[in-house]
Parts: C-alpha cells; sequence; structure tokens
C-alpha cells in the first residue's frame, strides 16, 4: 500500500482559474505551504519500516491546530532529621556516593557512626517520649497526632531541623500525545483516502494471530512533523510530501524522539449525514459519511534523558538515533541556530512597541 495522505490537495482559493482573473496577483496570497505530521511504521521483532507489500507506507495527516509538550519529573522530599543527616555526613566521609570502594568495616567508619547515633540521642528520646504519650492518650479515646515534632514545639517551643532534601525519582512516566482530526472528504478519492487511513491505524494498533496459543504484539510508529512547499508549476496534488529531515523552528521544539504506541483509537461521525453523488446510477452508493472524527493517542516507551533529542540540523529530524552524544553547543547545532537567525531576520514592524 502506499503513502496515504489527507489532505491531498491544498485549499485552492486565488490558485483556480476564475480566481485569478479575479483578483489581482498583488493581492493574491494562495497557500504555499502545509504542515503535515507525519507516522511511519515499523516491525517490533525487526526494529525496520513495515514496507509497502505488506500494509507498510508513510501516513501524513495535516497538522493538528492545537499541539503542546509536557514534561513532568518525579522528586520527592526527604526529612532526615539530625540522626540522618549525621549519618549521611559520616557515610560521604567514608566515601559512599564517590567512585571507589566503601569499607563499612574499618574502625575510623564505625567511630564516625557511633558518633553520628550519639548525636541524635536527644531526637531518639523525644521520639521515645511522643510514642509512650500518644499511647497513653490512646487508651483514654483521645484522638492525636502528637509526633516527635509536635511535642519538641509543645515542651520546648523548637523543633529538630528536619534536614529536607529534594530527591529525585526519575521521570513521572512514559508520556502521552493525543491528537484529534476533523476529516471531511471532498471527493471519492478523499473518501477512499479516509478509510484506508483509519484501515491501516487500525490494522497495527492490534495484535495478530502467532502459532497456536501464541498472539504478535503491534507495530510501533515514529511520528515528526514535515512541510510541503509548493513550488509552482500549477500541480494541487499532494500525493508523496517531502520527508522533512532538517525541519525548521516547530520541527526542532516538537519533536517525537521514542517509539510510539498507539494506546487508543477513536473514529466518530457526528450528526451522521451520508455523502451523495449527483451523477446517474451512482445516487444510492455509498460514499461514507460527510465527517470523520479521528482521535488517537499514543504513548511513548521509554524514558527521556538530554541525550534523546538529537540535533534538528540532522537528517533524522530530531528523532532518537544510536549516537546519543547530541551536545546543544556543538558546531552542527549553532551552524543551525546561525542559520535560522539569518533566514528569519527581523520580523518588521509587528513588535509589541507598534501594538496599541
Amino acid at each position: 500500500m502506499a503513502n496515504l495522505v489527507f489532505p491531498k490537495a491544498k485549499p485552492i482559493g486565488v490558485n483556480s482559474a476564475s480566481s485569478r482573473e479575479a483578483i489581482r496577483d498583488s493581492a493574491a496570497f494562495p497557500t504555499k505551504v502545509i504542515d503535515y505530521l507525519k507516522f511511519d511504521i515499523f516491525d517490533q521483532k525487526t526494529n525496520t519500516l513495515v514496507p509497502p507489500s505488506k500494509g507498510g507506507g508513510s501516513i501524513y495527516l495535516y497538522l493538528p491546530t492545537s499541539l503542546q509538550e509536557t514534561h513532568s519529573q518525579n522528586w520527592d522530599t526527604v526529612n532526615l532529621g539530625p540522626a540522618g543527616n549525621a549519618a549521611l555526613n559520616a557515610a560521604k566521609d567514608a566515601g559512599l556516593g564517590g567512585d571507589g570502594p566503601v569499607d563499612f568495616g574499618s574502625d575510623e567508619v564505625a567511630q564516625n557512626i557511633s558518633k553520628a547515633a550519639k548525636a541524635a540521642a536527644p531526637q531518639v528520646a523525644y521520639t521515645a517520649a511522643s510514642g509512650v504519650i500518644a499511647t497513653a492518650l490512646s487508651a483514654t479515646g483521645q484522638q492525636n497526632n502528637l509526633d516527635t515534632a509536635a511535642l519538641t514545639s509543645l515542651v520546648g517551643k523548637k523543633i529538630f531541623n528536619p534536614y529536607a532534601e529534594a530527591v529525585y525519582k526519575g521521570q513521572a512516566g512514559f508520556r502521552t500525545h493525543k491528537w484529534d482530526w476533523q476529516l471531511i472528504p471532498k471527493t471519492a478519492d478523499d473518501a477512499k483516502e479516509i478509510y484506508q487511513i483509519v484501515s491501516k491505524f487500525r490494522k497495527f494498533s492490534l495484535p495478530g494471530k502467532g502459532d497456536k496459543n501464541w498472539l504478535t504484539i503491534p507495530e510501533y510508529f515514529r511520528a515528526q512533523i514535515v512541510r510541503y512547499v509548493d513550488k509552482g508549476g500549477g500541480n494541487e496534488s499532494i500525493d508523496n510530501p517531502e520527508t522533512g529531515g532538517k525541519g525548521g523552528i516547530l520541527n526542532a521544539i516538537m519533536q517525537f524522539p521514542t517509539k510510539l504506541i498507539l494506546k487508543n483509537m477513536t473514529v466518530s461521525m457526528p450528526n451522521y449525514t451520508s455523502l451523495r453523488s449527483t451523477m446517474k446510477k451512482a445516487e444510492y452508493i455509498d460514499f461514507g459519511a460527510l465527517q470523520y472524527n479521528l482521535s488517537l493517542e499514543f504513548s511513548e516507551t521509554s524514558f527521556l534523558t538530554k541525550e534523546s533529542y538529537g540535533s534538528p540540523a540532522t537528517s533524522s529530524a530530531g528523532q532518537d538515533t544510536t549516537d546519543n552524544d547530541n551536545d546543544t553547543t556543538d558546531p552542527e547545532m549553532q551552524s543551525w541556530l546561525d542559520a535560522m537567525r539569518d533566514m528569519i531576520g527581523d520580523f518588521g514592524p509587528f513588535t509589541s512597541a507598534n501594538i496599541g
């Protein structure tokens, strides 16, 4: 199956012959560029593109108008207290956290830990006392939340330094990407293209039957933003937009560096109205619905690191590759940034100083 593209024709607007005759060239602003979200399909076992002979091929859908990128990191708080802080410092002094071996059986390390335990004696005493008092109050039916900090605050009008530390526990979870499209066919060819797009996403989001009791897991996807540019010639059809590659600013910001699995797919036909042909002998042919709402939710399959994001100056268009040495200060990146700056230049008079 060949590549699938929707829409296959850019909005004609003033590119049509009648419009060109009615509007002066200086006042005509035809559609020159269309941004697409491109999906490639990969085999899980071989990590290679599914060939067209097996139903593969790229899918191009117009870029949704709502885009966002979210990164959530899992940070927690640990209250060490004086005892924990002293023990931690003793362990650090013994070499814990360094590159070399740590001998916790040595006399020096044992002595340091012993000092840490002695320093914690007041905290241990208050903790024990708060437990005894809380138990006594519970026996009388009195509900309480008396702990070490509450007891020291009541008795001594002070509390032990909690020595709170922020600890990093990794990425909060695999990121998800949800996109929505309204697919409105203008021709019978559009209706066929929509069917093939829905069919392909459905096929590669489902498992297959393997040998005996086995199921094969679904394929995975990779996504990137690509841009089609009309270079003239009067050809309004878009069968295979360019693969993107060395993209611009949007392509650099909105990157999808990991494998994507299709978790949820919804196709709805709101206020269903059937398409009807006006051609003779075709009035009663089923051409499908007037509008399809397609919703796809993908999940990434690995946690991200600094090295996950590639340079937008490379042909991988920011996707993760085997070479993860992607320092944003490298000469290749700097050259790309300089080229973007030179190409964009000044936006002109549309600055905040001119508003109002």
